[in-house]
């Protein structure tokens, strides 16, 4: 793979080293990104003969950073849980616990934990927020993908066991984003979130891949 550095947005890219010499958009900003010819892998006996370096890191021991898991829901930003197409739960830090979305209104998931659901394709949207001296601020959201089955199990077992269910980083389809910024909304006075462009566009924008901005 080839790493390359979009000139729009900054972000970091992987491509097929068959697309040296091409150009291709940004998944992320739509920027026309040239992808370089992959490096040459240094001449390793030169290397060695070189006295003023003193470690060589073979290819071997070069590895690409993991995903990391969130240990436990951050105090200060809201957490949601979304379906295919529709807000199923949330939570934020006011002692209740995750509430879950039904035809009355959220509901408690300790007090109704018959009504959560086994399995299914659910992503957990953390919404970052700051509070400044203007007061709270929204300034980035994170996506992540759940385990298909028995991950919305544990709502009612304590805030943070649902972290326990992420398997790795998600993305949010079209309907999926119209959910979290009516939630926005509807969650927030305007001054809240009215700032955070970054995550105005990521919500409007078709980019079905990225696992969040900020």
């Amino acid at each position: 793979m080839i790493r390359v550095t979009c000139p729009g947005c900054k972000s970091t890219l992987n491509a097929k080293e068959a697309l040296a010499g091409r150009s291709r958009k940004c998944p992320k900003c739509g920027t026309m990104v040239t992808i370089p010819q992959p490096k040459a892998p240094p001449d390793l006996e030169a290397v060695l003969d070189d006295p003023g370096d003193q470690h060589v890191e073979t290819p071997s021991q070069t590895k690409l950073p993991a995903f990391e898991a969130p240990e436990r829901l951050d105090r200060q930003n809201r957490y949601l849980i979304c379906d295919k197409a529709k807000l199923v739960a949330a939570w934020k830090n006011d002692g209740h616990g995750w509430m879950l979305k039904s035809g009355f209104g959220m509901i408690s998931a300790t007090r109704n934990h018959e009504q959560l659901p086994a399995q299914g394709n659910f992503k957990l949207v953390e919404l970052k927020i700051d509070m400044t001296d203007e007061g709270l601020r929204l300034h980035g959201l994170a996506v992540y993908q759940l385990a298909p089955r028995w991950a919305l199990t544990k709502l009612d077992k304590g805030d943070d066991q649902i972290v326990s269910s992420i398997t790795g980083p998600g993305a949010l389809n079209r309907d999926q984003k119209s959910v979290v910024r009516q939630f926005i909304k509807d969650q927030f006075m305007r001054q809240v979130w009215e700032d955070a462009d970054n995550v105005q566009d990521y919500l409007a924008n078709t980019d079905y891949h990225s696992a969040g901005v900020g």
